[in-house]
């Protein structure tokens, strides 16, 4: 069976950045996404690296158990076996506490939270018990640290750090490792997508967030990191 690693998220920013460092160092990937558009183009692009190895792409809502069962029949289909798994996607939301709804909070939790541990559960169902996999899930520093105008943001990543511990916790003694990441602002898309208006030209470079994370996941050297924490320099 061959080896593949999957990105959520994987169309752009962080994800892709990823996805470009993994592809470099040899590993198959699939990235997923909603926009198949964006997912043609960012597979082009991490075709230039390709050193023998697959780069893949799959348009998926990964808060849909339909979308998921279709991750799972590519990777049956193709002979894969998952080696990491890094649940990156996500989606924001800034303001005020009076504004929520239901329709705010599922459509938040449905990217941060609950498609989370749809992905991880059915890569977890189809992996073999003596295969290792690692699981990396890439939160924010707001899974650390309430701030105003992120509340349910802020609830949606909470409960990610969660159930990322509680997943370590269940996982000690097998082949499974579960890693939390929680990186600081990024200058990536995802504040378009939120309307927020803020400056982010000191925010960080999601190349070099991706480099600290793939170096960390990759390189263990008999040991394996739990947690990785990444902000700007002040």
């Amino acid at each position: 069976m061959k080896k593949i690693s999957i990105i959520s998220g994987g169309s752009s920013g962080l994800g892709l950045e990823i996805a470009g460092l993994l592809v470099k160092s040899g590993k198959n990937v699939l990235i997923l996404g909603r926009n198949k558009e964006r997912l043609s183009g960012a597979v082009k692009r991490l075709e230039k690296s390709l050193q023998g190895n697959s780069a893949h792409s799959l348009a998926c809502n990964i808060g849909n158990e339909q979308d998921i069962t279709k991750v799972c029949d590519f990777l049956s289909e193709n002979n894969y076996g998952v080696e990491f798994l890094f649940n990156n996607a996500g989606r924001g939301l800034f303001s005020k506490a009076e504004t929520a709804t239901a329709s705010l909070i599922d459509l938040v939790f449905e990217a941060n939270l609950k498609g989370m541990i749809l992905l991880t559960s059915a890569v977890l169902r189809i992996t073999p018990e003596k295969e290792e996999l690692t699981i990396v899930n890439i939160m924010s520093s707001s899974a650390l640290l309430g701030r105003a105008e992120e509340t349910i943001y802020c609830a949606s990543k909470f409960g990610a750090r969660g159930y990322t511990e509680a997943l370590r916790t269940e996982m000690k003694g097998t082949n499974r490792n579960i890693i939390g990441v929680y990186p600081g602002g990024m200058k990536t898309d995802f504040w378009n997508v939120t309307r927020k208006e803020r400056d982010i030209s000191k925010y960080m470079d999601p190349e070099e967030v991706a480099g600290k994370i793939v170096d960390a996941v990759l390189d263990t050297k008999g040991l394996i990191v739990s947690e990785i924490m990444i902000n700007r320099k002040a």
